[in-house]
């Protein structure tokens, strides 16, 4: 017996735009979109949100989001259905550029490591790298064959051996800006040549802590929504030092969706969902549109979420 139900509000999707509508919602897919001009203006239906780059991810499903990776610097088996696979967020990476990770769990590239992590694409989905270490290159060769995405991040390295890196197959800016070498009119370090090339994704913390505005504005600018995906690096609390340098995030979600409302409900909606589900390969996650998974984030008109869905069904806390 089919299990049929409907969400009315205005849909927000990342490709057709913002509109007052009806969702049709059938066994646990998306299996039509009805434009509703009369329709009630809210509450927002934004697909799920997928986050890219989790610590704690304990609240996750009372903020919207619907599927995440776990970030992590050893291999473990996650039981949460929402988790998507892991980040391994190191450890090889530069230990100038540690920022809040201990430099003990920061080691040389090891590929015999990588080719462990290469047997594993299901568990394993992306892997963060600095590109600069001895055998890095050879690391991202291989990690991005077994269909593993090649993140760089906690870096100091020139663009040269940046433009190497994504050559070899790297795809994906861990936090960008953040933990890299400082851009420079004369040395442009990572950060410009993770901007300018378009087969890279720029994982991107806006939580309003972690980069200023005008960088977050900077960054869209340059790369466009379309390129940008949304991260928390959420940790547990406190996520700051006594000294007030950060350790992670605390906002996740919805939170990061209301601050980049002011760039467009639609680009925004790509930078939560859209935009990470196609680096991850899922074609039938995030979009609001028919055929799609109905993982639906139910928001307020003022963002606060409401509830959400996965296949259909309201998670509960």
């Amino acid at each position: 017996m089919r299990s049929t139900h409907t969400l009315e509000g205005l849909v927000v999707d990342p490709i057709d735009g913002a509109f007052r509508g009806a969702v049709v919602v059938e066994d646990g897919r998306i299996a039509a979109v009805e434009r509703t001009p009369d329709g009630p203006p809210e509450p927002l239906l934004f697909p799920g949100f997928l986050d890219l780059h989790v610590y704690e991810p304990d609240g996750l499903r009372d903020r919207g989001v619907t599927g995440y990776l776990l970030a992590t610097r050893r291999v473990v088996e996650p039981e949460d259905p929402l988790c998507l696979g892991l980040h391994l967020e190191g450890p090889f990476l530069n230990p100038d550029a540690a920022g809040a990770i201990p430099t003990e769990e920061i080691t040389a590239v090891d590929l015999g490591l990588a080719e462990d992590w290469a047997a594993s694409p299901a568990l394993i989905r992306l892997v963060t790298v600095a590109p600069e270490l001895p055998r890095a290159l050879d690391a991202i060769e291989r990690l991005a064959a077994a269909g593993i995405v090649a993140g760089l991040g906690h870096s100091r390295a020139n663009a040269l051996t940046v433009r190497a890196a994504i050559d070899a197959g790297a795809r994906f800016a861990t936090h960008i800006w953040n933990a890299m070498a400082p851009l420079r009119a004369r040395s442009t370090g990572p950060v410009l040549a993770l901007l300018l090339d378009e087969r890279v994704t720029l994982g991107l913390i806006a939580d309003g802590r972690h980069l200023h505005p005008d960088v977050e504005e900077l960054t869209i600018r340059v790369a466009g929504p379309g390129r940008i995906a949304l991260t928390s690096d959420l940790v547990a609390l406190p996520a700051h030092r006594p000294d007030g340098s950060l350790l992670g995030g605390d906002r996740a979600g919805a939170a990061l969706v209301a601050r980049m409302a002011r760039f467009g409900l639609p680009e925004a909606a790509a930078m939560a969902s859209l935009v990470p589900a196609r680096l991850l390969g899922l074609a039938d996650r995030g979009r609001i549109a028919p055929g799609f998974r109905a993982d639906v984030a139910v928001l307020a008109s003022d963002f606060r979420p409401q509830a959400t869905l996965v296949g259909g069904i309201e998670l509960r806390s």
